[in-house]
């Protein structure tokens, strides 16, 4: 009889111990849950702005002053409009590059541009206009 009182003592401390081990994981990971959810709403209203100042960054009328002002870009002329069988031919094979930038630079290099070509377009150009 005594053994099993004290066996059974000895197995209700260490189940006690259990759930008091347990209790404190579980408030250690609500805490850190809570802190996540936290995370997710900050980053949530992050997006939120860094969307509204993207959306102002690309607004057509913004861009349209920037490029007048700082690149000079202004309407097109009619006498910059050319027919395609008027654009200049392309005399060498373009290599296909990896790099989009470095393909766009290729593909710029491979037409030669004739300047006498180009006079007698846009000399045919300003009479069709």
């Amino acid at each position: 009889m005594r053994r099993s009182r004290f066996f059974l003592t000895i197995m209700a401390f260490c189940v006690g111990l259990g759930l008091f081990r347990v209790k404190y994981q579980v408030m250690a990971l609500e805490k850190s849950h809570r802190e996540v959810i936290k995370k997710i709403a900050e980053n949530k209203e992050s997006i939120h702005v860094l969307k509204a100042e993207l959306t102002h960054l690309n607004d057509p009328a913004r861009l349209q002053k920037l490029a007048v002002t700082h690149l000079g870009h202004a309407a097109l002329k009619p006498s910059q409009i050319m027919a395609i069988h008027e654009l200049p031919k392309q005399t060498t094979e373009v290599k296909v590059a990896v790099d989009p930038i470095e393909a766009l630079m290729d593909a710029v290099n491979a037409v030669t541009l004739q300047p006498d070509t180009l006079i007698a377009a846009n000399e045919t150009s300003h009479a069709a206009a």
